[in-house]
């Protein structure tokens, strides 16, 4: 069973379009979406962007050796316990993790194209969790078309949340225990009714 929030929703993807029989259900929580083959994208725009991400990198990267992570991090992990949170912020505050994101946003292009190669998940089960706050219609489409990669799924839209809370937030991160365990439910019990709404 897989499970990838936001970018990591493109690299569940990958993994199981390169290796189909080591992938049993997958939970997506507002995950990003793979490239779409009906809207290539534009090499010439794409290039520029990622020389200007890159000069852009090269700069938060330098900061973060003054601070910048820190500054960064003291702003989020307010819902964890004290002692995750701590770690948390600890490790958001490094130059390698502000680094390691930048360059996470670098590659988002190149991620997208690598888990478009998967076109579909042969009916095993799949929960596609949505953000209900702050979700674009272009987002929420995309959320209702990564459902059709399974005749055995379901798009649960998680009203309130905002993206990262599904996994921060105690209230809505229940949400992506429950999927989580809805489809491992599905996957070992062979009378399980299906996912599908």
């Amino acid at each position: 069973m897989l499970g990838g929030h936001s970018f990591g929703g493109l690299y569940v993807l990958t993994f199981a379009a390169l290796y189909p029989d080591d992938v049993a259900g997958m939970v997506l929580i507002d995950s990003t979406a793979p490239e779409s083959a009906a809207i290539p994208a534009r090499t010439s725009q794409r290039e520029s962007g990622s020389e200007l991400m890159d000069r852009v990198s090269a700069l938060l990267s330098s900061s973060a050796r003054f601070g910048l992570g820190r500054l960064i991090s003291e702003m989020d992990y307010d819902s964890l316990p004290a002692p995750s949170r701590d770690v948390a912020r600890a490790s958001g505050a490094t130059p390698s993790h502000v680094r390691s994101t930048i360059d996470e946003f670098v590659q988002a292009n190149n991620s997208r194209v690598e888990a478009a190669a998967l076109v579909g998940l042969a009916g095993k089960p799949l929960v596609v969790l949505t953000a209900g706050s702050g979700s674009s219609a272009e987002w929420m489409g995309d959320q209702h078309l990564l459902t059709t990669l399974s005749s055995n799924s379901t798009h649960r839209v998680v009203d309130g949340a905002v993206h990262i809370a599904l996994l921060h937030d105690k209230q809505y991160a229940s949400a992506t225990t429950q999927a989580i365990l809805d489809v491992v439910y599905s996957i070992t019990t062979t009378t399980s009714p299906p996912l599908t709404d």
